[in-house]
């Protein structure tokens, strides 16, 4: 690996899809057991994109008793750490923290794994960000949130101090992240996959999209194709 690679880091924040765990918001009309298959091809779709990219791939799951699971099912992402704190803000906190305390990374994204259609380019634009001079990077989502975040050096507060998972999360960490000083870009929007509108969302696009298009989903097509059979059945 060369070193401009090495020092890009690319973290997948995600749980393991056990059912009644994840996707909760998607039953109905998912099944707590489909919502939880769902999820994994999501997360799979996450785990090829990310291994296909300039940067070095980890995995930050939860919970830390499922890694032997993670294990198991990632053979080819060596880089896989539980993710430590009570809440999401204090474990991405963590994780950036620990990223950065080796002083080999100086590039830092995270993203979630239910994303299907972010395209790997948008995760390689935002590494070109912050080695260009940005200090932070935010992909929002359609609720208010933001499904990517990349910083050029730790910074706990923008996890700590804005409240996760809310309306507001994506421009209060901007505008936290410019009061620090610190240079925001901003990517394209990007939706999440948590509640059933969503699915309508994903699976009009996918019907839109052509299988053989690079970087097509294809865990997530799969899993909704099953889905869809076995409702018609």
């Amino acid at each position: 690996m060369d070193r401009a690679r090495a020092r890009r880091l690319t973290a997948l924040f995600t749980k393991r899809p056990a059912p009644g765990r994840v996707k909760t918001r998607l039953s109905p009309p998912l099944t707590p057991v489909e919502a939880a298959e769902l999820a994994e091809a999501m997360l799979r779709d996450a785990v090829e994109r990310s291994l296909a990219g300039a940067f070095r791939s980890a995995l930050a799951f939860a919970p830390a008793a499922d890694a032997p699971w993670f294990r198991r099912h990632f053979p080819g992402l060596p880089q896989q750490v539980p993710q430590r704190g009570a809440g999401l803000g204090q474990r991405l906190a963590h994780f950036a923290e620990e990223a950065f305390a080796g002083r080999d990374v100086r590039t830092l994204v995270i993203v979630g794994s239910d994303q299907p259609l972010v395209p790997l380019a948008r995760l390689q634009e935002a590494h070109a960000a912050l080695e260009a001079g940005a200090g932070c990077v935010l992909g929002p989502d359609q609720g208010g949130g933001y499904y990517l975040i990349g910083l050029a050096r730790s910074l706990p507060e923008l996890f700590t101090e804005v409240p996760m998972s809310s309306a507001g999360t994506c421009a209060a960490t901007e505008a936290l992240a410019r009061a620090r000083g610190l240079a925001v870009v901003r990517l394209a929007q990007h939706a999440d996959v948590d509640v059933p509108a969503d699915l309508e969302r994903l699976c009009a696009e996918l019907a839109a999209q052509a299988p053989e298009t690079p970087g097509d989903p294809r865990h997530t097509r799969a899993a909704l194709e099953r889905l869809a059979r076995l409702s018609r059945a």
